[in-house]
């Protein structure tokens, strides 16, 4: 903008950024979102929840009247919205964030939030996320619908009956729909006149009783009309009148156009939008593990929300494998279903005691003649004269045993139980606003009639603040009073709503308000399309540009081109950050550690050394550390790479220093098949040469490699009996190299940690580090264990071994290693007969062509078992960085087939028996005690692993090491191998 300049200097404001760790995140402190967080606390499960208000509770909040809930033992039923509220948060509001808002949803599952009233910044890392965020207003594109005095439901609403405040005294009503319903009857409440609720449609929606309590106060509904414009006053600061129309498929019938005057405010209630951005995101960062609730998910009532949002919490601690009920989650289940609903009309005329009943005592008439999910009238009786026997009836009386207590009028949350003294004349109507006794009435029906006179006897006060008018009929009088269902002051029965002919008034029809965008400028980018995108709309107009990021403006648009045969594809995508009021100056980064903040009170333990990685490097370097007298920890998460690898090692490679340390590592393995059982064997490697490059660098590496090259016509005798012939065509020769192994990598893996354990190691298996910090002496490492605990280990020594997932934890040291996963995959199938020269295992067999997008193909049989394990490497490692190694290609499959049976025909009857992926840890090798890093093995861990972890313990303690391991170090040059990988 003009004259804006910026501030010479950066000033964030803050010295820290939290970090909040929990097993659920809920998105909103609505009905939903509290109701989730009531049943999770009941089990248990560690939550937080984050609100933008200032209040717990949202829409309940501003709902001032009593709720439907069909309930078999009465909790919500007949509360008020607010009430209901405070009843779920609970008398502890620990866990519960408000004024903050959530502005994106980033990698690993972190929440990124913003207190917009401290303005600090802040993370929460959950496992699972709950959006009930609740849904935004919809309001239809007329003429002047930016003026002042063109208000949303929500916002006539909050400012009603949260700060009291009437927007208008003369309001016109759109909308004729539950929120229509109940806004024009709270707008009464509060002293406003509502002068008529206008329908496009030809029928009203909602509640019948809604409807009902509406007309009886005599206001009209006027029933296919819609608003073309409102009409701004002279001085263009509010409104002065509307002009609507007749309405047939949501469009103006042209000639229709009447004005209403005399009106100064409009409230739109034309349903609302799912605000779903937060969930649209979730379900690319949290997957399965994101569960929406309440009107994200679909608009209904407060009743479903609240039933869907402990749904919702039951369905996460399900999944979490929690002890649950499921005979509960059934039932849940089944009443959030019911109040979905739509009112279906069950009975014609409500039920009536003979007139003998009448004559005898008081009694009531419940005018519900719609089945709902809804009976708190139900519990109202004290005599059990009511009853309700599902949510597809209506309430059935029996008068024989209704005393005429008339308990159940007040407790009606639709006001549509009235009470009747035929005898004295007397009439017993709900009421909720103000009135004075002794005032004349006219007595009407549900639609507002008049069919008689009256006169307020007495105001009877309730606990509920729903109260009973005593009245007086004048006419009519015995029997004929139960046509009564409602009264209006004499001085207040409304004049019937009167039409002006329209004028020309000039107005603009603005499509979107953020950026200004006017359906004249859409249609030109449209022409005669019939069709268009919203990205083209956007990227052309800047409809949806806006702080909306579109989700009104998109609506507001489909809906106008509707008519007009036009569709718009796709919708808005929801774009970080989701809240506007982020700015640079507030990320830009700090140098001190995010401070950890996890559910409870975390225990702190000091020990020796802790390795995070549990592979077979991990494990090594914590029986080595522990042979050292360390004392150290391993922390494994998961059985990552080391544990799914296909089981040889070899020391054929084109750098010798890899090969040194291969042998070196070999005896390792002989070492530990004396100490116990790893089913180690020997074997042979055995590399096709298939173009001359390739034999070359095979001939060269017999320097430093003991093998023999084999030809063609060997190929048989030396390598498998079933030896495809006509491999010679393939490959010019074979490299067929000694000194090489197969072991199960599990029984490795588990007896290098038993040594390590007995030596004075210890293992925390299934625990996941979640943050590593470093002050001036020690790491701090929080780890959550498979309980779920969170521990803080504090230590002088700290090794990153942690694979594909290291690079994060190095980073948040201030370490950049560019390492990253690159998915591997693999197989196994059943059982076979063994298939190598002799009856021997096949050896290990490596096709190194690039071809078909791979660049090896190798595989052996194992020993033990007979089955052909075997891999293959991408050609291209950014297209598989970081790919879901629970899902194989049909590529992999289809090039491990070729080639192995091409190999040896007769594998083309093998079955899979499984198919698997892993990550090879990329793009090199990072050894370095002095930064604690061992990552970027590149898939080589079982042939390098643990001689490299020997000796970096020994560079740890200050013993001799090779000269070569300085090139594994962050400075170094990772000694890369690029021929044999």
């Amino acid at each position: 903008p003009a004259g804006y300049h910026t501030a010479g200097t950066v000033k964030t404001g803050v010295s820290e950024r939290k970090v909040y760790r929990t097993t659920v995140a809920i998105a909103g402190a609505g009905p939903a979102g509290l109701a989730a967080r009531e049943v999770l606390n009941k089990h248990n499960i560690p939550n937080l929840v984050i609100d933008s208000n200032d209040h717990i509770g949202g829409q309940f909040l501003m709902q001032t009247h009593q709720f439907f809930f069909f309930e078999k033992e009465q909790r919500f039923g007949g509360m008020r919205g607010f009430d209901i509220a405070k009843n779920l948060a609970g008398e502890s509001h620990e866990g519960i964030m408000l004024n903050s808002t959530i502005w994106d949803i980033l990698e690993v599952q972190r929440i990124a939030a913003k207190n917009m009233r401290t303005g600090e910044i802040f993370y929460v890392d959950a496992q699972y996320l709950v959006v009930a965020t609740g849904a935004v207003p919809f309001m239809p594109a007329f003429g002047n619908d930016d003026l002042p005095g063109v208000y949303t439901a929500a916002v006539i609403q909050k400012m009603m009956n949260q700060e009291f405040t009437l927007l208008g005294k003369n309001i016109l009503t759109v909308g004729a729909g539950n929120i229509g319903y109940l806004t024009s009857y709270q707008l009464m409440q509060a002293g406003a006149n509502v002068k008529a609720i206008i329908e496009a449609m030809p029928y009203e929606g909602g509640f019948p009783v809604q409807a009902n309590r509406v007309r009886r106060l005599g206001i009209p509904v006027i029933l296919s009309h819609m608003l073309v414009r409102a009409i701004p006053n002279s001085t263009n600061d509010g409104i002065c009148g509307a002009v609507i129309a007749e309405s047939r498929d949501f469009t103006p019938v042209p000639g229709t156009e009447k004005i209403i005057d005399g009106i100064d405010a409009i409230n739109i209630c034309t349903g609302l939008i799912p605000d779903n951005q937060l969930l649209i995101k979730g379900r690319e960062v949290f997957g399965t593990k994101v569960f929406a609730a309440g009107d994200a998910m679909r608009i209904g009532e407060g009743t479903t929300a609240v039933l869907r949002g402990k749904q919702a919490a039951m369905e996460i601690i399900q999944e979490i494998g929690v002890c649950s009920s499921y005979s509960e989650y059934l039932s849940l289940s089944k009443e959030y279903i019911d109040s979905q609903q739509h009112p279906t009309r069950v009975i014609e005329n409500p039920w009536l005691p003979d007139e003998a009943r009448m004559n005898a005592r008081p009694f009531v008439i419940i005018d519900c003649l719609y089945s709902f999910a809804c009976n708190p009238c139900q519990f109202a009786c004290p005599h059990g004269a009511i009853t309700k026997a599902s949510p597809d009836t209506v309430p059935a009386i029996d008068f024989d045993r209704c005393t005429g207590c008339l308990k159940c009028v007040y407790q009606c949350p639709g006001l549509a139980i009235f009470g009747y003294n035929t005898v004295k004349n007397q009439l017993f109507l709900p009421v909720e606003y103000f009135v004075e006794e002794g005032k004349e009435v006219w007595l009407v029906d549900n639609n507002g009639k008049k069919v008689g006179e009256g006169v307020i006897e007495k105001l009877m006060l309730k606990p509920n603040k729903t109260n009973v008018a005593r009245v007086r009929a004048i006419t009519p009088t015995g029997n004929d009073i139960v046509s009564v269902r409602g009264f209006i002051v004499k001085e207040s029965y409304p004049e019937p709503v009167t039409f002006s002919p329209a004028s020309a008034i000039e107005s603009k029809e603005y499509i979107c308000h953020c950026e200004d965008v006017n359906i004249e400028e859409i249609m030109a980018v449209i022409g005669d399309r019939k069709y268009i995108s919203a990205d083209e709309i956007k990227h052309t107009t800047r409809l949806g540009m806006g702080p909306c990021r579109g989700k009104r403006c998109i609506k507001r648009l489909s809906m106008l081109l509707r008519p007009a045969g036009i569709e718009i594809v796709g919708d808005a995508t929801p774009r970080a950050p989701l809240s506007n009021q982020i700015s640079m100056g507030e990320l830009f980064p700090l140098s001190t550690p995010e401070v950890i903040i996890t559910p409870e009170e975390r225990r702190k333990i000091k020990v020796g050394a802790l390795v995070a990685g549990g592979g077979i490097t991990g494990s090594a370097l914590m029986r080595y550390m522990a042979e050292a007298g360390m004392n150290p920890v391993l922390i494994n998460h998961d059985r990552g790479s080391s544990w799914r690898n296909i089981a040889g090692g070899r020391p054929n490679f084109s750098v010798p220093e890899l090969s040194d340390i291969a042998r070196h590592n070999h005896e390792l393995f002989k070492a530990l098949q004396k100490t116990g059982e790893t089913n180690y064997r020997e074997i042979k490697y055995v590399t096709f040469a298939h173009d001359d490059v390739m034999l070359n660098q095979l001939e060269a590496s017999l320097a430093w490699t003991d093998g023999e090259m084999v030809k063609p016509a060997d190929y048989a005798a030396k390598i498998a009996p079933g030896i495809n012939p006509d491999l010679k065509k393939s490959y010019q020769a074979a490299l067929l190299t000694n000194d090489c192994w197969q072991a199960t990598p599990g029984k490795v893996i588990d007896l290098i940690r038993h040594l390590g354990v007995r030596a004075g190691g210890s293992v925390e298996e299934d625990s996941t580090v979640t943050s590593v910090s470093r002050n001036d002496k020690d790491y701090s490492i929080i780890v959550q264990n498979h309980r779920g605990e969170y521990i803080e280990y504090l230590t002088p020594v700290f090794v990153n071994a942690m694979g594909a997932h290291g690079e994060e934890f190095a980073r948040s040291l201030g370490i950049y290693t560019g390492t990253y996963g690159v998915r591997h995959q693999a197989f196994i199938t059943r059982r076979l007969p063994m298939i190598g020269p002799g009856n021997t295992p096949l050896p290990m067999l490596i096709d190194r062509r690039n071809y078909k997008g791979f660049i090896a193909v190798y595989g052996q049989q194992l020993g033990e078992t007979g089955q052909i394990i075997g891999c293959a490497s991408p050609a291209t490692d950014p297209a598989e960085a970081g790919r879901n190694l629970k899902v194989n290609s049909k590529e992999f499959m289809e090039i491990v087939s070729e080639v192995f049976t091409s190999w040896l025909p007769e594998l083309s009857t093998a079955g899979f028996q499984s198919l698997w992926s892993g990550y090879y840890t990329e793009p090199r090798m990072y050894i370095d005690p002095e930064y604690g890093l061992f990552l970027g093995l590149r898939g080589q861990g079982f042939m390098l692993g643990q001689y490299l972890a020997k000796l970096y313990v020994d560079k740890l303690l200050g013993r001799e090491v090779p000269s070569y391991f300085s090139r594994l170090s962050l400075k170094g040059d990772g000694l890369p191998e690029k021929a044999f990988k």
